[in-house]
């Protein structure tokens, strides 16, 4: 459990697994995620029991994002060891919850994850890839620090049209200068 400010990133429960299929099972983001079927409870559960083994072999690391006030889950975040040896790391976030979004909890929640990374977890980078189109989202990767390293042309099919991915990254030489504790 990483407790911040305002939320608190906490592995995920099975009693999540109402409030995640309530959002996963949304039209619009299976659209943006790739899915094309309702994923079931019973599927949903199995999921959450998967990022459980991904945690305990150090592959994946999946937090559900919590609400300090009203301990609400509105989200996930998660890391993914790209290479041990080169100590890389693939981070993705997710607020579902649309009543929590730009209210500075997913920035809570990339910084606290931020800092397990490279703390914790002794990375050296980590990467990211973003929809090149989704302005808000790059504008607050780059307050925290992030470049932009490469642009994957024609990478997701969206709601009928294709969209490049903007892959961007953080080193942590540079997280160490610019080190943001909280928004």
């Amino acid at each position: 459990m990483i407790v911040g400010k305002n939320i608190t990133l906490r592995g995920l429960e099975l009693s999540d697994v109402d409030e995640l299929l309530v959002y996963w099972n949304n039209k619009q983001f299976m659209n943006y995620s790739g899915r094309i079927t309702i994923m079931s409870q019973e599927e949903g559960q199995e999921w959450i029991r998967k990022t459980w083994e991904e945690r305990k072999k150090g592959e994946v690391y999946t937090f559900g994002i919590i609400t300090n006030v009203d301990k609400r889950y509105i989200g996930n975040i998660r890391l993914k060891i790209l290479n041990n040896v080169s100590r890389r790391a693939d981070m993705s976030i997710g607020i579902f919850n649309p009543e929590y979004r730009n209210k500075g909890m997913g920035s809570e929640s990339l910084i606290l994850l931020i800092n397990f990374g490279f703390d914790t977890l002794n990375l050296l980078s980590m990467e990211l890839r973003v929809f090149s189109n989704n302005s808000r989202a790059i504008a607050a990767y780059k307050k925290l620090g992030f470049r932009e390293i490469g642009l994957r042309r024609k990478a997701d099919f969206v709601e009928g049209r294709f969209l490049n991915d903007l892959m961007m990254d953080l080193l942590v030489e540079e997280w160490k200068t610019k080190r943001i504790e909280e928004v």
